[in-house]
C-alpha cells in the first residue's frame, strides 16, 4: 500500500513537471521582458583560426544586447544564423589581430556589424525585387477584378513592409559582449 502511494506521489509531480514544460513550450520558449536583454550565445563559439600551420583556436562565451523584448525574440529565433556568422568572422582572424586588445576590439565591432547586417538580410531579404522578376508575364485577358485584388494586396504588403522597418528603428542587436575570450596559439 505505501509503495502504491510513493508511486501515485511520483507521478503527480512528474505529470505536473511534464504539464509545466508543455506550458513553456506552447508559451514558444524563452520569454523576454520588455526593456534590455541580454542573450547568451550558447554553447560557447569554439572556433580555429589562423590558417595552414599549427593548430590554434579561440573560445569565445558572448551575450547578445537588445534593446527590447521583440528584438530579443528575433535574435534568439535566428541564433543558428548569429553563430553561423560569428564563427565565420572568427576563423577569418589572423595571428597579429587576436595579439593586441585593438585586435579584439575591431573583431568585436565587426562581429556586431555582421550579425545585425544578417538579421537585416533576414527581415528584408534582397529577393522582395527577384520575386517580382519571376512572375509570369502580365495576361492581357485577365479580368480587372483579378488585378484589383492583386494590386491591392501587394499594397497592404508594401504597409505591413513599412510597419515592420517603423518597429524596428536600429538594429536588433545594440552591443556583443565578451563574457570570456580564451585564445590558445
Amino acid at each position: 500500500m505505501k509503495l502504491a502511494r510513493k508511486l501515485g506521489v511520483f507521478l503527480a509531480l512528474v505529470g505536473s513537471g511534464f504539464l509545466a514544460s508543455m506550458a513553456f513550450a506552447k508559451e514558444g520558449g524563452e520569454a523576454f521582458k520588455e526593456g534590455v536583454n541580454y542573450i547568451a550565445v550558447k554553447p560557447p563559439l569554439v572556433v580555429n583560426y589562423g590558417g595552414p600551420g599549427r593548430v590554434k583556436y579561440i573560445k569565445a562565451e558572448l551575450s547578445l544586447r537588445t534593446e527590447d523584448a521583440k528584438s530579443a525574440e528575433e535574435v534568439s529565433h535566428h541564433m543558428p544564423l548569429i553563430r553561423d556568422t560569428l564563427i565565420m568572422l572568427i576563423s577569418s582572424m589572423t595571428d597579429e589581430q587576436m595579439a593586441s586588445g585593438d585586435g579584439k576590439e575591431k573583431m568585436r565591432v565587426e562581429a556586431l556589424a555582421k550579425i545585425n547586417e544578417a538579421l537585416e538580410n533576414v527581415e528584408h531579404p534582397a529577393g522582395d525585387h527577384a520575386a517580382d522578376e519571376h512572375k509570369p508575364a502580365k495576361d492581357e485577358h485577365a479580368k480587372p477584378e483579378k488585378a484589383k485584388a492583386d494590386k491591392a494586396k501587394k499594397d497592404e504588403k508594401s504597409k505591413d513592409d513599412e510597419s515592420k522597418k517603423e518597429s524596428h528603428k536600429g538594429p536588433l542587436v545594440s552591443d556583443l559582449l565578451f563574457d570570456n575570450l580564451v585564445v590558445q596559439k
